[in-house]
């Protein structure tokens, strides 16, 4: 049995429902499921070279505690106990069929998120009914659950683009993804090669997006190379007992250092290390140009004082909200400003803030490398952080803020590109 297991208690919530209510995501489970059956039809031909064979509707099942779904163990035949499955929707090969839990899960879903979280888990499991008529197999199950969420990203790309359906998105419903991921990601400190792991955040957004952008050939790709897995374990009992985080000091500190060795080992004297202030209420006064905050009003860098400047108040929100990585990116994103005034680039635009997001991805993709740390004192990223990342796409820059920073899924998608590909690759964005 593949199943997708979700806990409805998790961070990303309280943000997953940025944009206006019109033009949302409001197909039902019945229209979502005919989209997504025509979709397969269209696409499994053309990539696959495979006649596309419908789930039968009498192979769907909305179970609740009073109406249980069949057994995947016998194809079908029998049922399985409410508990075993609650809170879960899964698709089932021997059997061929799609189940879902419509007493917790999706009325959850619903009131938490709206009904494009629904379609998505819908489209998740839709896409282990393609691995089987494909014969796919990619040993690791984190492999088979990331190649799910690229389906579920191509298919949401369809709907995006209006190709061929009547369904429509709207303008929030892609961050509503991220903080679905956010939810259904696995408990932190899950190793991604143990059996039965779906992979974190990071990674499942980062399949969803590869989907999205490139469609199911993307996918398909994952069956010659599979895609990188960055999940990990705890590395230490005192890493498990922290979440995997150090002290608000620390990370200042650390990111500090960090930050400044990177962009000195990448543009050496070209760009000199920025003060880095604190403050309480008032901001100091900048008498040049200001990148207006890459990650939320209260951190800021001002070039002609060569300055990053953060409210303590948004560095703690987004240290005890969010975790360690989410408080330092919001002072890595200041050096990635000053990175880009140092090479004679524009700040303060929109574009220049994207560019930002891109290139501390890519600072935080040399953490992850660990090529710098031959002395064992540069920061490393310990279980969660990339998590942390996505989260702070999600929460930074909330509330009373002066500047509109866009969509986080595009913002996400441009730390992803820096992460992956490195500095170079932000200069196109």
């Amino acid at each position: 049995m593949v199943a997708l297991g979700v806990s409805l208690v998790g961070p990303g919530s309280a943000d997953a429902e940025r944009g206006s209510e019109s033009g949302r995501y409001s197909a039902g489970v019945a229209a979502s499921i005919a989209d997504t059956q025509q979709f397969w039809a269209d696409q499994l031909p053309k990539t696959y070279g495979v006649t596309y064979r419908p789930i039968p509707a009498d192979r769907l099942f909305a179970f609740s505690e009073s109406d249980p779904p069949p057994s995947c163990d016998d194809g079908g035949r029998g049922t399985t106990p409410y508990e075993d499955v609650r809170g879960n929707a899964f698709y089932c090969s021997s059997g061929d069929f799609v189940a879902w839990d419509e007493q917790v899960l999706f009325s959850r879903l619903r009131q938490q998120f709206g009904e494009f979280a629904v379609a998505l888990v819908l489209a998740h499991e839709w896409g282990h009914a393609i691995q089987a008529r494909t014969d796919t197999r990619l040993g690791a199950t984190v492999y088979l659950e990331m190649q799910a969420d690229c389906f579920a990203g191509a298919w949401t790309r369809h709907v995006a683009d209006g190709d061929r359906t009547s369904l429509q998105l709207g303008t929030g419903d892609l961050d509503t993804a991220l903080g679905g991921y956010l939810v259904f990601r696995d408990p932190l400190g899950t190793d991604g090669g143990q059996t039965g792991a779906h992979g974190n955040a990071f990674d499942r957004v980062s399949a969803f997006q590869d989907g999205y952008r490139d469609g199911v050939s993307a996918c398909r790709s994952y069956e010659d190379s599979p895609p990188d897995v960055t999940e990990t374990g705890f590395t230490s009992r005192e890493d498990a007992a922290n979440g995997g985080n150090v002290s608000a000091a620390e990370v200042q500190q650390l990111v500090t250092d960090d930050v400044s060795d990177y962009w000195t080992q990448e543009l050496g004297k070209q760009a000199p290390a920025p003060k880095v202030v604190a403050y309480g209420r008032s901001a100091p006064e900048c008498s040049g140009d200001s990148d207006g905050g890459v990650l939320d009003d209260g951190a800021t860098y001002c070039s002609s004082s060569n300055t990053i400047a953060y409210e303590r108040a948004a560095f703690d929100h987004l240290y005890t909200d969010v975790g360690d990585f989410g408080a330092g990116m919001l002072l890595a994103a200041g050096w990635s400003s000053a990175a880009q005034h140092a090479q004679g680039q524009e700040i303060g635009t929109d574009a220049a803030r994207l560019r930002a997001d891109c290139l501390t991805g890519a600072w935080t993709g040399s953490v992850a490398s660990g090529d710098r740390d031959t002395d064992g004192k540069h920061a490393a990223l310990s279980a969660g952080d990339l998590d942390e990342a996505i989260q702070t796409f999600t929460v930074a820059g909330s509330g009373d803020q002066h500047t509109d920073r866009g969509s986080a899924f595009a913002r996400v998608a441009a730390f992803r590109t820096g992460f992956t590909d490195g500095r170079s690759a932000c200069r196109t964005l």
